[in-house]
């Protein structure tokens, strides 16, 4: 009997479970932006209100998808917990210091077509 190639020892038990569940939060997450991101732009209802709800919903959804990703964390073993905020805190620093260079950047003009 081959072994098999790929290594899902981290779908298994209470850590799989706490996996999917990420999964699930991150996808309805990511539609619930996508939904309300093109419903405004291409003005599909004619209400604030809608566009309200719908952002205060893509938050609500997002709070629980970062709750889901710290249970998901808890069942992690040590290294696995620390691999993983390391990637973070590199991720996190990364998007800052690019985000806010950019907005300097379109601040002083020398991005003429930023919006």
């Amino acid at each position: 009997m081959k072994k098999p190639m790929v290594n899902l020892s981290c779908l298994t038990g209470g850590s799989g479970k706490n996996t999917i569940r990420f999964l699930c939060w991150s996808f309805a997450w990511s539609m619930t932006m996508v939904l309300a991101d093109k419903a405004i732009l291409y003005e599909w209802h004619s209400s604030d209100l809608i566009s309200a709800i719908a952002i205060v919903l893509n938050a609500g959804i997002g709070i629980g998808m970062i709750l889901s990703y710290l249970r998901h964390l808890k069942s992690m073993d040590e290294l696995q917990r620390k691999i993983q905020l390391d990637a973070l805190a590199i991720a996190m620093g990364v998007a800052h210091v690019g985000s806010f260079s950019y907005y300097l950047m379109v601040t002083a003009k020398f991005i003429k077509d930023a919006e």
